[in-house]
């Protein structure tokens, strides 16, 4: 700039019309600095982009990375969670069937009279022998019987009775419609899983369940086909969160 202004002043102070070719050649020598600095500030803004578009190529490929890799540890969380669940159900399958089997031998008795609070365990047995002989169910004798309790959960006390025998405990299951009209009961020991289930069964689901049973250490039902349907551990959980019908308590 200081040069422009001695090349003006010297033309300005000579006064011989040179005045405007000057001016002309000094727009003409400026036009080529100015395109001159603007093309090297291109150049160094091409050469910044460059850097920045390498930077966000890498970021791009390290994002890339991560995803992949947050995508593989997902996989392997979800896979690892499943892992779990079916460890944790293999558990208390086993769980369930072992305490199911330590009762394989037992029958509870609802509804025979409750008059003695001290009731002992040969009390019960002989109660439990006096109603099956009555109603000709099964003539068992107490030795037949390895013990017989009352239970506590409830005010006309069930009893549980455990047998010697089980084919003693499969007559007396398959004679209890002998007891038709009495208000006693008879039932298999289930386990509370298994009752609930079993309950879950009967009562959620009565526009396609005609029945349901358990036998043998299973649940089974008849659906409105009259087909014969076992229930399977791993579908426990799905009828326990079928919802209950409006009219109908839920049972524990």
């Amino acid at each position: 700039m200081n040069s422009v202004n001695k090349r003006l002043d010297n033309v300005i102070f000579k006064g011989d019309g040179t005045l405007h070719k000057t001016i002309k050649d000094l727009f003409a020598e400026m036009k080529d600095d100015l395109l001159k600095y603007v093309v090297k500030n291109i150049e160094v803004l091409e050469g910044r982009l460059f850097e920045k578009e390498q930077e966000i190529d890498k970021l791009k490929t390290q994002s890339q990375v991560l995803e992949t890799d947050i995508k593989n540890q997902k996989e392997m969380n979800e896979n690892l969670l499943k892992e779990l669940k079916q460890i944790d159900m293999n558990r208390q399958k086993y769980e369930n069937e072992s305490e199911q089997y330590s009762r394989s031998n037992n029958i509870k008795i609802k509804g025979i009279a409750d008059t003695n609070l001290r009731e002992t365990a040969r009390q019960s047995a002989e109660l439990v022998i006096s109603v099956l002989r009555a109603h000709n169910v099964c003539q068992i004798t107490m030795a037949d019987i390895n013990i017989a309790h009352r239970l506590k959960d409830n005010k006309n006390r069930d009893i549980i009775v455990s047998l010697i025998s089980r084919q003693t405990k499969f007559d007396i299951i398959a004679n209890r419609k002998q007891l038709k009209g009495t208000d006693i009961f008879i039932n298999e020991d289930m386990t509370k899983l298994n009752l609930h289930v079993l309950m879950c069964v009967k009562k959620k689901m009565p526009d396609e369940i005609n029945s349901a049973w358990f036998m043998n250490g299973k649940i089974f039902y008849k659906n409105h086909m009259d087909k014969i349907q076992t229930v399977k551990f791993e579908d426990y959980e799905h009828w326990t969160n079928l919802p209950w019908p409006n009219n109908t308590p839920k049972r524990k």
